[in-house]
């Protein structure tokens, strides 16, 4: 496996909501390790190489994309199936003991990845499901030590095929439980993808031929989906994948079709004071406070969204609502409401209209100014008694 003993896994802690915010409680990494590796706490979070059995679910399964590695990628998988054309396509892991497709024919392929079939996430399964009907060979799953990511695969696949039907698309993913005889032959080995081009072992790979592609048009993969995004990340911590489905879900849309898909949803009630704190430590800016004129307007994005509720526990007013439904357009800007505002006379922030013509922030602290001058005062006529 690529990622055996925490090989090549980098750690971008900064990413990590623990690691910028107090009392989150997020546990996506260390919950779903199979091997226990991941220890995550006021300290940091550290990855035990030697408990690490490889599968690279952690790349995916955190909602910032705290877990990376300079040698995996997935569009990789999405751009040789692609190129391939296939109308089926089989999916092995990468200790899969027979990674053969199953027959000779020029609609059917296969590929292995080197890690756990977990390790591809929801998006790039959505993506792939777009292209080609999946097989999945969890076969072999039974007798491995990764066996408890499989709930996980799952929950992929699950979440990618609702996906699939909300746009208008059949949701054609299969698993394969039973082990079925394979033709062995050179022909049928499955093409190995999942990584970058610049690797040393893929550079080795290319050199002795192994897996190389039947076509004789290879993409370019001089520079990766997730390097194009470097910039763009910097000022979100949305996920690469999520950042591909927002512009690959609508282009893909069919209206009319499908039962909406369920997503994350918000709701501000009355006691909003327009303190702008949600905006500011929404992790994936979904959350936008936008000022037209004398009009202020709450913008949500249900497609952005981690589901990490950072803006319900630092929401002063306890004026956020949290919750899942079907949502037709997730990635559409959605508007939450709209109310008549002004600018502090203090500070010049956006607040709602209001008699004092201050911000919520500005008004706490003239009370706490006012609350000290009062004690001030009744400390000074005790002291003159």
């Amino acid at each position: 496996m690529l990622f055996n003993q925490g090989y090549s896994i980098k750690i971008a802690e900064n990413r990590c909501l623990n690691q910028r915010h107090s009392d989150v409680e997020c546990n996506h990494c260390s919950r779903n390790c199979p091997s226990d590796a991941i220890i995550n706490h006021n300290a940091g979070v550290l990855l035990d190489a030697e408990r690490c059995s490889g599968c690279g679910v952690c790349l995916i399964d955190c909602p910032t994309q705290v877990f990376s590695s300079n040698q995996w990628d997935e569009t990789t998988i999405l751009q040789d199936v692609l190129a391939e054309g296939w109308k089926i396509t089989e999916f092995f892991c990468g200790v899969h003991p027979a990674p053969f497709k199953k027959e000779k024919s020029q609609t059917r392929g296969a590929v292995q990845i080197p890690a756990c079939l977990s390790a591809i996430s929801k998006g790039a399964w959505y993506e792939l499901g777009l292209r080609t009907e999946i097989e999945l060979h969890v076969e072999a799953c039974e007798d491995c030590p990764m066996k408890n990511v499989l709930e996980r695969l799952k929950y992929n696949i699950g979440l990618a095929s609702e996906w699939l039907e909300a746009s208008g698309h059949p949701a054609e993913i299969s698993t394969i439980f039973e082990s079925q005889a394979a033709i062995v032959k050179k022909n049928l080995k499955a093409l190995e993808t999942g990584l970058k081009a610049t690797s040393r072992r893929d550079f080795f790979l290319a050199l002795v031929g192994k897996g190389k592609p039947k076509t004789k048009e290879i993409p370019d993969r001089s520079q990766s989906f997730s390097s194009d995004l470097n910039c763009e990340r910097e000022d979100s911590l949305l996920a690469d994948w999520q950042k591909r489905l927002a512009k690959v879900y609508p282009q893909n849309m069919i209206e009319g079709y499908g039962q909406p898909a369920y997503w994350p949803t918000i709701k501000k009630s009355k006691d909003c004071v327009n303190c702008g704190m949600c905006a500011a430590v929404c992790p994936t800016k979904t959350l936008q406070i936008v000022m037209d004129g004398n009009c202020c307007t709450h913008y949500f994005t249900s497609g952005l969204c981690i589901d990490c509720r950072i803006c319900q526990l630092f929401c002063p007013r306890e004026a956020i609502s949290r919750d899942r439904e079907k949502v037709e357009n997730p990635f559409a800007l959605t508007p939450l409401f709209s109310a008549p505002s002004i600018n502090c006379e203090r500070c010049n922030f956006i607040t709602f209209t209001n008699s004092d013509n201050l911000c919520y922030w500005c008004k706490e602290e003239v009370a706490i100014d006012n609350d000290f001058k009062e004690t001030c005062r009744k400390i000074f006529l005790n002291m003159k008694k």
